[in-house]
């Protein structure tokens, strides 16, 4: 309650301070004079506008927490997307406006009376507001089409790796990874969907793993993806593990009863959609009269984050393996536990998102998610131990991905050498 607090003082400060700012801008600039239109233009942007949003904010943080139905998750969704397309060019413009007028302080105001112009004139003030329109578009456009396009842009990423220990009946195995597919966050958005899911069987794999983040917080998210999620094909078969979201934990719910039936009807999502889910497990993938070990552990991630997994059971399985496959939602959970620790050979999760928004261009990647997690995104490697955060299916909070696609990773294993390219 004292952050939730916290935030919306924040929030309030930011709304009131850009919406001010903005109108003694506004005034100074002699663009606001009393017309009709420039009068509803004013009411709007700096009467409703503010209300509206500090209203939804604090509605939603009080309705949110309580919520019983992925709907309000949703709403809340794509409320804070209008709220960052409305605000965050308000933002971009006010700086420009300000660093410009902290420039102008150290440049000379003295004019050459004496040189004679050949170009049109225009002042610092009609340039700085010029520009700071200019570049407060760029983050309306590029909200707006990772609204519209960037969160359904599916994308297979290839990834080639090579063991020395991998069994011969497993050369050129192709491993399909999908993560975080949140699906109350598509609503009844089926087509979306079944187009991801047209992709990964166009992969021909011979297996595919979900590294957890099935929804939100709600079985009702699994409702009516049957016949879409059971289309996915794997001859070796299709496994699963839980995310942090898929217990259930981010909402208060009336008994611990409703809350034990919610997570029961998240478990049994997953044998409807024909996945095996391993919880703190190891099982054998056999071919060719060969195998390897493959194990799941339930959500273990650093605080906030609930640690339910239990490595030392599911490894307790696996350890006399030769070659040796985890699925662990958090990427955390390697450096803390796995690696140099535990000999797996190769360790799938997802969690980070890449944030939903980043840049990657060929070996150059950044997103915010790098401030919070030591690997957040792509291939890994220390020693013999080989990590892969997968980007994320679905999305959460912001109904938008920009510069960070949704993920199909694409895993092709070869015995021989080791090494790893992706």
């Amino acid at each position: 309650m004292r952050y939730q607090m916290m935030f919306l003082w924040v929030l309030l400060l930011f709304v009131v301070g850009t919406d001010w700012l903005l109108w003694k801008h506004w005034k100074n600039s002699g663009i606001s004079n009393k017309n009709a239109l420039n009068n509803w233009i004013k009411i709007i942007a700096f009467i409703i506008s503010p209300i509206v949003f500090l209203s939804g904010f604090f509605i939603f943080g009080k309705t949110i927490p309580n919520a019983q139905s992925y709907h309000s998750f949703n709403a809340f969704s794509y409320f804070l997307a209008t709220f960052l397309l409305v605000y965050l060019p308000k933002f971009i413009y006010l700086l420009v406006i300000g660093i410009g007028e902290l420039m102008g302080l150290f440049v000379s105001r003295k004019a050459n009376t004496h040189t004679k112009r050949h170009y049109p004139s225009i002042t610092r003030a009609r340039f700085l507001s010029q520009l700071g329109i200019i570049l407060a578009t760029a983050p309306f456009v590029t909200i707006l089409f990772g609204v519209l396009k960037g969160r359904f842009a599916f994308y297979a990423r290839p990834v080639k790796l090579s063991f020395p220990n991998l069994p011969a009946a497993f050369n050129n195995l192709r491993i399909v990874q999908i993560s975080d597919l949140h699906l109350g966050s598509f609503g009844n958005n089926r087509k979306a969907l079944l187009e991801a899911i047209d992709l990964i069987n166009a992969q021909q794999p011979d297996m595919v793993v979900f590294t957890g983040d099935l929804v939100n917080n709600f079985a009702g998210e699994t409702d009516g993806w049957e016949n879409i999620l059971r289309g996915i094909n794997a001859p070796l078969g299709k496994y699963a593990i839980l995310g942090n979201h898929d217990y259930g934990d981010y909402s208060s719910w009336p008994s611990p009863e409703m809350k034990q039936a919610n997570f029961q009807g998240i478990l049994s999502a997953f044998e409807r959609f024909g996945f095996k889910l391993l919880r703190n497990e190891s099982v054998l993938i056999e071919k060719g009269g060969e195998s390897f070990v493959l194990s799941g552990v339930e959500n273990w991630g650093r605080p906030p984050f609930p640690q339910y997994g239990d490595l030392e059971k599911a490894w307790s399985n696996a350890r006399k393996a030769s070659f040796k496959l985890l699925l662990s939602h958090d990427p955390d959970h390697w450096d803390a536990e796995v690696v140099g620790k535990k000999n797996y050979d190769l360790t799938l999760s997802g969690h980070t998102h890449g944030m939903q928004f980043g840049v990657e261009l060929g070996k150059f990647s950044w997103s915010p998610a790098k401030y919070r997690f030591k690997r957040w995104a792509g291939l890994y490697r220390e020693g013999k131990q080989f990590l892969y955060v997968n980007r994320g299916l679905g999305y959460l909070g912001m109904p938008a991905r920009v510069g960070m696609p949704p993920e199909i990773t694409v895993f092709e294993l070869h015995r021989g050498p080791l090494m790893g390219e992706g």
